[in-house]
């Protein structure tokens, strides 16, 4: 009856939205092309989600023909945390849904993309002989009982990394999920809930990883101990995740590199139903408003429930903006660890310049002729065109038995080294473009090959002019650790400010997500690699997923607010030459390259003070930015109301403050919770941006009980005298005798004009 009733409620809307649609059709010309489209209708209601998935067949059909036509073109029901379906249908007829009560957004369907032996000893959780550091977090927690939901392309669950050895044989209670077994694909203790989405593309129906990316970041998250790993003799060690103990669900919702909308929001709406405690998403994101980006909607409805929402900032390089930036959700950037892979070149004068490579091929310890690439063009090539040594771009007469210098780059190396190859080269060093600085992502060559900095390739290319016979060999890498200054920003980490609200500072933290040998899919490559080098903020986002899981092991009472403020406030942004952590490039990196710094598992475990924020927060950040209260409404099942006068995105109570726009000055209030057991005061350091005046009231907190709250505001004034014209960046403390709580600060203030200048002046 409840079904039937809200059916019938549609039908004098939709004869009154048909001839409003008509006209305007005939005015906008709509497209009579079908596509899937999702409809967002906010949350699920947990006592009638039975009926959700006829009410959406409904709903659909009250713009079709019939409830059965509508079923058939509809992809995905959301009905467990999410309420909306995803369906094939015209875009009159999403436009005609789009007007209904109780839907959010409804937005056509698109695609985003896929974006550790050493690692968890240089984030802390094991000491140099490979032991369990003596202040280890895994002193107290592994993740036991806990359930890490990987939201990716499947996992190889044969793989030694996901045995369930020495792991209890009862499931968790909280585990509501299920396995897509087969003859080709079982679970086990280790790897419990395993689901697939989508169209395969001809590959076989099953959650098994065929690329590598959801077996790397899976095992990143929550791998077993595996000694004697390496890739290509590179990196040797113990492979091990950040919670080793805990359990992995899977939901493939990628194949290949590329993830409908569509699957990715029924990936989230099963893992959150599941029951897991985390979930990790290193996919991209459409940077598009919150209520039509299907990682927001998931990631709202995940935190509603208590499950902490962990994703990566994007991949990219030079001007590539972060993704997956809502403030629910704890965004993470890649940067270098303290191993590196170097792979030298010694001319034949002697001199030697640095290299980085992942190979394992050797061109022993004899000199080889050495030529520039863009000295031998072939027939039809310029030989601006041949210095990247593209397939074809070369004379082969002229490089057989040669190592050749190639760079920059256009194609892929794979294809370079295979051209070259072709052509009977013995090898090439490749310079890249990174003006003189070396490049930290050591790239694998299938060919004795090794790549060098700009500054390098050029005395490389000035020796070959100089020189009647020049010649070069490459030495092989090795794996060195220790070295400095580590860690730097991946050159490839997408970078703030926040695209979609500037007034929430993004990414939030950063973590090893440079040359991280973990756990691939022996489908991927030929011959098959057990374990395999990656680099991305996809790799990174699983170490941040792994320690929220001990965090929330720890701390069962701490919600996602609290877990993500404990890692934030306590990261660090000292290299280990005590420096501010420098860029890819090596200059010196800032908030919107690390947000508050690089992660610290030790002091996240004990971070003294905490930013909560829970349901009612999220609503009012949700009035803030310009969601309607019916939108609310609808999201949260509760009544939006929103203040007649709406604040600023920077209202919200995060652990960064960022303040963009800003004319004058501000006020902005922050809340810290105790999580410490003792009494304690803090008092407040600021380190204001440059032009900005910065003070706090009051300047000291004093909690007398663990779960007292206290609320404080900084007042920001404008000096227009001292200011740049650009984003300044400052921080703030709050200290005691045990604990540091730092936030920073990003301020971007409106020029003068902009607010007046004669009055400006005045008041100044």
């Amino acid at each position: 009856m409840e079904s039937s009733h809200s059916f019938n409620s549609y039908s004098l809307l939709i004869s009154s939205l048909l001839l409003a649609l008509f006209f305007s059709c005939i005015a906008t010309q709509c497209s009579d092309d079908p596509k899937v489209y999702i409809v967002y209708m906010g949350a699920a209601d947990e006592h009638h989600s039975h009926l959700l998935s006829s009410h959406h067949a409904q709903m659909l059909a009250s713009v079709s023909n019939s409830v059965e036509s509508a079923m058939e073109t509809i992809v995905h029901s959301y009905t467990r945390a999410i309420n909306g379906f995803a369906a094939k249908m015209l875009p009159s007829q999403a436009s005609m849904l789009q007007q209904m009560p109780g839907v959010v957004s409804v937005f056509e369907d698109y695609t985003v993309s896929l974006q550790t032996t050493r690692s968890i000893n240089f984030i802390g959780l094991e000491d140099a002989s490979g032991n369990t550091a003596a202040n280890s977090l895994w002193k107290k927690t592994m993740g036991e009982n806990m359930i890490i939901g990987v939201l990716d392309s499947g996992v190889w669950p044969e793989s030694a990394s996901f045995s369930d050895a020495g792991l209890p044989a009862s499931l968790p209670a909280k585990w509501h999920g299920s396995c897509a077994s087969s003859a080709s694909f079982t679970c086990n203790r280790k790897v419990i809930g395993a689901r697939y989405y989508g169209f395969s593309g001809g590959r076989p129906l099953n959650p098994r990883d065929e690329t590598g990316h959801g077996s790397h970041v899976s095992s990143i998250a929550a791998g077993a101990r595996v000694p004697g790993v390496d890739d290509l003799g590179l990196a040797r060690g113990t492979a091990k995740g950040v919670a080793p103990q805990a359990r992995i669900a899977v939901y493939k919702i990628c194949w290949a590199v590329k993830c409908a909308g569509a699957d990715v929001l029924k990936g989230w709406d099963d893992a959150i139903g599941d029951g897991v405690d985390v979930i990790n998403y290193s996919v991209g994101s459409s940077n598009s408003p919150y209520w039509s980006d299907v990682a927001s909607i998931g990631g709202f409805h995940a935190v509603r429930k208590g499950v902490v929402v962990v994703a990566a900032a994007a991949n990219g390089g030079i001007g590539c903006v972060v993704q997956n930036t809502a403030p629910w959700v704890t965004t993470v950037a890649a940067s270098t660890i303290d191993r590196r892979f170097p792979s030298n070149v010694v001319l034949g004068d002697g001199s030697l310049y640095q290299g980085s490579s992942i190979n394992n091929f050797s061109l022993g310890n004899s000199f080889y002729p050495l030529v520039n690439g863009r000295d031998i063009p072939a027939p039809t090539t310029s030989p601006e065109s041949a210095m990247g040594c593209s397939p074809g771009a070369l004379d082969p007469a002229k490089a057989q038995g040669k190592i050749v210098l190639c760079g920059p780059p256009s194609v892929d190396f794979k294809d370079i080294a295979d051209g070259l190859k072709a052509i009977g080269a013995v090898g090439f060093i490749m310079g890249n473009d990174a003006d003189g600085k070396e490049r930290l992502l050591s790239l694998r060559f299938t060919m004795p090959a090794t790549e060098v900095g700009n500054t390098a390739a050029n005395s490389i290319s000035s020796y070959i002019k100089s020189s009647r016979n020049p010649t070069a060999k490459i030495i092989p890498p090795t794996t060195v650790i220790n070295q400095k200054p580590s860690p730097m920003m991946g050159i490839f980490s997408c970078k703030g400010p926040n695209p979609v609200v500037s007034d929430i500072l993004k990414p939030d933290v950063t973590a090893p997500g440079v040359d991280i040998l973990a756990a691939w899919s022996e489908a991927a490559d030929k011959p098959p690699l057990k374990y395999k080098f990656a680099s991305g903020t996809s790799m990174a986002s699983p170490h941040v997923a792994g320690l929220s899981t001990l965090l929330k092991s720890l701390h069962s009472d701490w919600s996602p607010a609290a877990i993500k403020s404990a890692i934030m406030t306590t990261a660090y942004t000292q290299d280990n030459t005590g420096k501010t952590i420098l860029d890819g490039d090596y200059d010196v990196a800032g908030p919107f390259n690390y947000g508050s710094g690089h992660i610290n598992p030790v002091a996240a475990a004990d971070p003294g003070l905490v930013y909560d924020a829970g349901k009612q927060d999220y609503v009012a950040f949700l009035c803030n930015i310009g969601f309607s209260a019916g939108q609310i409404q609808a999201m949260t099942g509760e009544p939006g109301n929103c203040p007649a006068t709406r604040g600023r995105g920077s209202d919200l109570n995060y652990p960064s403050v960022t303040l963009t726009n800003l004319a004058r000055g501000a006020a902005v209030t922050r809340t810290l919770t105790s999580v410490s057991d003792s009494p304690s005061t803090y008092s407040i350091g600021i380190t204001p941006p440059s032009g900005i005046s910065v003070t706090a009231n009051p300047t000291s907190l004093t909690f007398s009980k663990k779960g007292e709250q206290k609320t404080f505001t900084l007042n920001f004034v404008v000096n227009y005298d001292f200011l740049p014209r650009q984003y300044v960046y400052g921080e703030y403390v709050w200290y005691d005798n045990t604990h540091t709580v730092r936030s920073p600060i990003v301020v971007n203030a409106v020029s003068r004009l902009a607010i007046g200048e004669e009055k400006l002046v005045s008041e100044i």
